[in-house]
């Protein structure tokens, strides 16, 4: 004879009784009673399968929540228990749910590298992008625990990543295994911005001397690094700031030597800037390039470094167009001037000197004076002004543009409104500011000294 359904279940409450009275859990309530989430796990830790079966049997809530917050379908996660959670999921539970510190099924079985599990979670999950309180989602944790089965499938399943691919490339790079960096680093889009993790990973490279590294955060951004919660480019940074070893690593690392400063520049970058004049062009002028930041700062070597890499020497600004050469030589740096204009001879080798005293002009070749004539300099009012200059054009016949008067075998200097030319020469300063010089010697220097030499008015 065949036992009633009414003895089976007289059956099995008896069998949980004695379970319950055997194990030491007690007391636990009756069978008919409903059993809590907690009561659920220790039954789950515990393998006692006749109180899941009640549980499942009475149709109570599958996703119920435990200590910690903690759902059931999160703990039989934990507990890589794979029967309870198909149970779980086949009676409703969500796979979307977290615990208090935003922990779900998905990342607890990614972390595992439970491809079984993490197969039963995917369909179900609203969004695989999903953070828990440290901002860490199931993809980057299998790649913390470098599962590579894991992060090929999520890679395969995420079509776009949004924030966290940044976050993800950090993760990748954490983990030393070049296996998974190149995974990552292959199927990650190009990132579109920097976080916070993919600058703490610069910075580390960058201190650490990793440039191999460095290359691979570079190239894996489509725009330059920013210093946290800063709009100006870090290139841009470390040239003000004089700071040689992140500006070699970041310029050797492949970074745009043509990097643009913002519209608006952040005002402790703008505090690094010292000369008045070269903030006011950064501030009211468009489309400043570190190259231009680095001439009109006197980085001679930086500016050398930046047009070794592809800077643009002859880029525009937008509003004033002045180009590096000009915020060199009208800051006074006549090194950065001459590197600019492509060349120019050494002091020690060639320059001229005027003396604005004795109104004389010499010129030097290895240290010895070679030529010397009379000279007149700027008169009362329109005095030539002291300072180290640069020949930057010559112009055979050249007439001022503000006295309307011819300027033969005109020397331009530094790219400003005065330069030494032929004229009149009284024995004393008589020009609006240039240095007007006779004519065999004009012309003389007009053909001897070329472009790029350094005229020294003292």
């Amino acid at each position: 004879m065949r036992p009633s359904p009414l003895n089976n279940v007289l059956g099995r409450a008896l069998a949980v009784v004695i379970l319950l009275a055997t194990t030491g859990f007690g007391p636990e309530p009756l069978v008919t009673s409903p059993i809590s989430a907690n009561e659920f796990v220790s039954a789950m830790v515990t393998d006692r399968t006749p109180v899941l079966d009640l549980y499942f049997g009475q149709r109570m809530n599958p996703n119920a929540r435990g200590e910690q917050d903690r759902p059931l379908l999160l703990a039989a996660t934990l507990q890589q228990d794979a029967q309870t959670v198909t149970r779980l999921l086949e009676a409703g539970a969500s796979p979307d749910l977290a615990d208090e510190n935003g922990l779900t099924p998905l990342m607890a079985a990614a972390a595992q590298g439970n491809m079984d599990l993490v197969r039963k979670f995917v369909g179900g999950v609203t969004n695989m992008n999903a953070t828990d309180h440290t901002g860490r989602s199931a993809l980057q944790y299998a790649v913390a625990a470098q599962k590579l089965e894991v992060v090929q499938l999520f890679l395969r399943l995420i079509p776009d990543l949004g924030p966290q691919g940044g976050d993800v490339v950090a993760a990748a790079l954490d983990t030393g295994n070049r296996e998974m960096i190149d995974l990552v680093f292959n199927r990650v889009p190009p990132l579109q911005q920097w976080t916070a993790k993919t600058r703490q990973a610069l910075d580390a490279a960058i201190a650490s001397g990793n440039q191999e590294r460095v290359k691979l955060l570079l190239s894996k951004h489509a725009v330059p690094p920013t210093p946290q919660d800063r709009s100006v480019p870090l290139l841009a940074y470390a040239i003000a700031s004089n700071n040689e070893a992140q500006f070699k690593a970041l310029l050797a690392g492949g970074v745009d030597a043509n990097t643009v400063l913002p519209a608006k520049c952040d005002k402790d970058f703008m505090e690094l800037v010292t000369s008045q004049s070269l903030r006011s062009y950064i501030e009211e002028d468009k489309n400043v390039t570190v190259l231009m930041v680095a001439a009109g700062l006197g980085q001679a070597d930086t500016v050398r470094a930046l047009l070794e890499a592809g800077a643009d020497r002859n880029r525009l600004t937008g509003r004033y167009k002045m180009m590096a050469l000009y915020l060199a030589a009208q800051q006074g740096h006549w090194q950065c001037t001459q590197i600019l204009l492509g060349g120019g001879p050494s002091p020690d080798q060639l320059r001229v000197e005027i003396s604005l005293a004795s109104q004389r002009a010499e010129v030097w070749k290895d240290g010895v004076p070679i030529l010397t004539s009379v000279c007149s300099t700027g008169r009362q009012g329109y005095s030539t002004r002291r300072g180290d200059y640069v020949i930057t054009d010559k112009e055979r016949s050249h007439r001022s543009t503000i006295y309307k008067v011819e300027m033969p075998y005109f020397m331009r200097l530094s790219c400003l409104d005065f330069g030494m030319h032929e004229g009149v020469v009284p024995n004393y300063p008589a020009s609006h500011g240039c240095i007007r010089l006779p004519g065999d010697f004009a012309r003389r220097l007009f053909s001897e000294i070329p472009v790029g030499t350094l005229v020294t008015v003292k």
